[in-house]
C-alpha cells in the first residue's frame, strides 16, 4: 500500500478553565460520569481535555460532530472508531500524542523521563535476556535515555497489535541503540520486517515512539491549537 498517512498530534492536557469546560461538552454520557467520579479535580480536568481533545482531533478527519463520535472497543480493549480512522493514544503528566492513520494497527507511546528512578528491577522484567544484557553493558550515563527509548517502542509495539502489556512485553524485541529497529516479535504478528518504529522528539523531558505497519507514508507532526486541532 503506498500513499498512506500517520499524523502525530502533540497537545497539553492542562489548558484554561474556559477550554476544558467547552471541550467538556463535546463528551459522552459514559465519559461525563466517569469524570465526575475523579476525587481530584486536576485528573479530573485532564481526562476531559484528553478524551475531548480526541474527540475534536477525529472529527477533524470524519467531518462529524465530535460529540457524535461512537467508539467500539477490541477484543484486548483497544478502542477503535465506527467508521472512521485508525488511532492510538498516550499521554504523560501533561503531555498528550494522539497518532491518527489510515491502518487500525497503530501505536503510540509517551513517557516522561525520570532520572532519579530505580531502573534495573523493572528493565530485568520487562526486557529480553538479549535486551537487559546490553542495557547492562552500557555507562551508566547513558542508561536512562536507553531504558526509555526501549520502553516507549514496546508500548507502542503492544498497543499497535492491540494486545497492550498483557501481550508480554519481553517478546518484543528491539535492538537497544538509538534508532534501533525490531529484532524479534511474536510469530503471530509477522516478521520484524513488516513494522515500521520512528523515535518521536516529544521535548527533553519526554521520551516517545511510533510503531506502524511497515509501507510508504507520510508521517507529520503537528500540534493541538488551543484545544481544537488545527496544526499550526
Amino acid at each position: 500500500m503506498s500513499g498512506g498517512f500517520v499524523d502525530v498530534w502533540q497537545g497539553c492536557l492542562d489548558l484554561p478553565e474556559a477550554v476544558t469546560t467547552r471541550l467538556a461538552e463535546v463528551l459522552s454520557a459514559d465519559e461525563r460520569a466517569r469524570a465526575a467520579a475523579f476525587k481530584f479535580a486536576h485528573l479530573r480536568d485532564r481526562y476531559v481535555v484528553g478524551r475531548g481533545l480526541l474527540r475534536q482531533t477525529l472529527a477533524s478527519y470524519t467531518g462529524s460532530d465530535p460529540a457524535g463520535l461512537r467508539f467500539r472497543v477490541g477484543e484486548f480493549g483497544k478502542p477503535a472508531l465506527s467508521g472512521g480512522p485508525g488511532f492510538n493514544v498516550s499521554h504523560t503528566a501533561d503531555a498528550l500524542l494522539i497518532a491518527v492513520a489510515d491502518a487500525a494497527d497503530i501505536g503510540i507511546d509517551i513517557e516522561a523521563v525520570k532520572p532519579t528512578r530505580d531502573l534495573s528491577g523493572l528493565a530485568e522484567r520487562c526486557f529480553s535476556v538479549d535486551e537487559y544484557a546490553v542495557w547492562l553493558s552500557l555507562a551508566e550515563s547513558e542508561r536512562v535515555a536507553a531504558f526509555y527509548r526501549l520502553w516507549t517502542k514496546k508500548e507502542a509495539f503492544v498497543k499497535a497489535v492491540g494486545r497492550g502489556i498483557a501481550l508480554g512485553v519481553e517478546l518484543c524485541e528491539f535492538d537497544v541503540t538509538a534508532g534501533g529497529g525490531l529484532r524479534k516479535v511474536p510469530d503471530e504478528y509477522g516478521p520484524v520486517e513488516a513494522w515500521r518504529v520512528e523515535e518521536l522528539d516529544a521535548g527533553a523531558d519526554f521520551s516517545a515512539a511510533l510503531v506502524g505497519p511497515a509501507r510508504a507514508y507520510r508521517l507529520r507532526r503537528l500540534l493541538l491549537a488551543d484545544g481544537y486541532g488545527g496544526g499550526i
